[in-house]
Parts: C-alpha cells; structure tokens; sequence
C-alpha cells in the first residue's frame, strides 16, 4: 500500500495493490502508469535496489484536523569520525579541481517501533505539518516501509507542459526576519547556481520554450532554500517522462558536477548505500498528469530500527561543522512528526 498528499491538497491518494512490481531498469517503466519508487543509482553499473511499481485502484482519503505530537530530537551534536573523513576525501577532491561540486550524505540508525498505525499517524502529522511538500508513505512487503517529506520537484505535468526545479542552499528559518528578506551566503547562491545551469543545459533539445520564475527564497518546514523554477513546452516529438528523468537525474542538487564523474566518486567514497534516498517517488502517467519528486527528507522504518537519511553541497567554502548542522536540520523534518 502507498498513500501520498501533493503540496497544497486538501486530499491524499490511497492506492492497495496485491503485490508490488519490481523492475530491473527505468526503461522498463516505458509506458507503465502508477506509483513509482527509483533508487538513487539506477545506472545499469550501479544499481542494486529494484525500481518499485505500485499499481492499483486510488482511493481519495480527506485530510482533516490537527495532530498532537512530543517530537524526537537527534542527540548527535559533533561530526562523526566516518561523517568527518568523508567530508575531507570530498572536499579534497574538489579542491583538486577534479569536480566543481559533490553532495555528501549520511545515514543514521535509531531505535523506534513501528507498524501501520503508528506510521500512518506519522504520514497525517506530517500533512498537517508541511502543506507545501509532498508527503508519502509506501508499505513494501518484507522490506518495511519508506516515508518522505520533499519539497523538490523532479518532473510534474504532462505532454505539453512539463516543470521542474532548481533546489539547491539550506538555512533554518531565521527568528523575526521575513522570508523575502532573507540574505544568501555566497556559497548557496552559488550551490542554487550550479542546479539551475545544469538543468537549463539539460533540458535544451527537449524543448522550444523555457521559462524561469527565481531563484528565490522557498520555505519548506523550519528550513528556506533557494529555489528557481522552469516551465517546458516540449518539442513536438514530446518526449516522455523517462526520457527526461534520464536527462534531469542525477542533478547536482543530490550528485554533484560533473554528473558523471561526481556520481563514480560519490559510489565509492561516500560510504553506505543510499537505497531509495535521493531517487524519485511519485506518479508515473505517460498519457496524462506525472507528479515526480527527489526522495529527500526520508526514512526507511524496519523492524525496530529507523533510518534517517540527509545530505547537503560540498564546495571549496564548505566547512564541516556548518554541513553537519544541516543535515541534522533535515533529518529533525522527520522527527518532528514522530
């Protein structure tokens, strides 16, 4: 089972299915309609987790009422030893001049018991919580379940107009200062900048009209980032929605630059397996609506155990205490609604 809720609906989607489809490739979605769960490595040499298919009938569910809650907090203040050296060997790499950018993440493993109510409560909290982001929560069968908080569009829209975005910089939400007037450090302009140049370049010969509204401040949670947004008409061969995922993903905003060689040294530098972290989820339509989204702000619940997972930019400038800090604001996205 999956249920999910776009920015600014007052409904969620419900959709049951007797089993959940899993494919060995992105061409294999090629004219496929339903919800879909992509790993973040789903190159033919590096993907090791299924790309995930939920089809089924979709029942609309209304979101009502507030939610009390006691939120966790992380108690992981200083850099771990494995966060710290990766972080060198990233930074290093770049001042090298081998990239220009490198997005590290990390993992980290709490105790917390789980079943479907308790994360079903958690999925409600969180549409309460975070109107502006799309929420949802998938059951895999032996596997646990995954549930996000994201607020960045992959792709959304159909054959003749298609969005995306250009999400790249993270502050927390300043005290008495409003979100227009918030100053950008030097290093996230140029963290957004990167973003939006590989997407303007990406997208080029699939369509005839670009048009861009930013960068500017967009607030998701208890966090702002820089955000610009690109409206496609695509050319008139219209090329389908895994045409464009293969263009836009990875973007820098969860790989790095050069796409390529980032993600080569991403896989064997970064030091765990992201899974389905900072891949896509989301509805899959070829013949109408896709709404597609960066898996960001997520958990893996299995068992007793829960995986958080976070990352953020490395540039020259980066500084390690201020990168771990803002990965451990993303994982709090999370545990405010626990």
């Amino acid at each position: 089972m999956v249920i999910y809720r776009l920015p600014y609906s007052e409904k969620a989607i419900r959709i049951e299915c007797n089993e959940v489809t899993r494919l060995h490739s992105l061409d294999d979605l090629r004219g496929q309609k339903g919800f879909v769960m992509l790993p973040y490595d789903f190159s033919p040499s590096g993907m090791q987790h299924p790309v995930l298919l939920f089809k089924g009938e979709q029942k609309s569910v209304t979101l009502d009422g507030s939610y009390s809650l006691q939120p966790g907090r992380l108690d992981n203040t200083s850099p771990t030893d494995s966060y710290s050296n990766a972080f060198y060997l990233f930074i290093n790499h770049i001042k090298e001049g081998k990239v220009s950018k490198l997005v590290l993440s990390r993992m980290t493993e709490l105790e917390w018991e789980s079943n479907e109510q308790t994360l079903l409560a958690a999925f409600y909290r969180a549409c309460a919580m975070y109107p502006r982001m799309m929420i949802y929560l998938a059951f895999i069968p032996g596997e646990g379940a995954w549930m996000g908080c994201t607020p960045e569009i992959l792709l959304s829209g159909s054959q003749n107009h298609y969005r995306t975005m250009a999400l790249a910089g993270t502050m927390k939400v300043p005290e008495n200062v409003p979100v227009k007037n918030i100053v950008w450090s030097e290093k996230n302009r140029r963290e957004q900048e990167i973003v939006s140049d590989y997407i303007r370049e990406s997208v080029k010969p699939y369509a005839h009209i670009i048009e861009e509204e930013g960068p500017y401040t967009s607030r998701a949670g208890q966090l702002v980032h820089l955000k610009t947004e690109f409206h496609l008409s695509p050319i008139t061969q219209h090329p389908t929605p895994i045409t464009l995922i293969n263009v836009l993903h990875p973007t820098p905003a969860v790989c790095g630059l050069p796409a390529r060689e980032a993600a080569d040294f991403i896989r064997e530098n970064e030091g765990y397996d992201r899974s389905y972290y900072s891949g896509i989820v989301g509805m899959l339509d070829p013949e109408g609506e896709t709404n597609l989204y960066v898996n960001l702000r997520c958990a893996h619940a299995i068992g007793n155990k829960l995986h958080l997972y976070a990352g953020g930019g490395i540039l020259k400038s980066s500084e390690l205490e201020s990168e771990w800090a803002e990965t451990n604001w993303k994982m709090q996205t999370i545990l405010n609604i626990l």
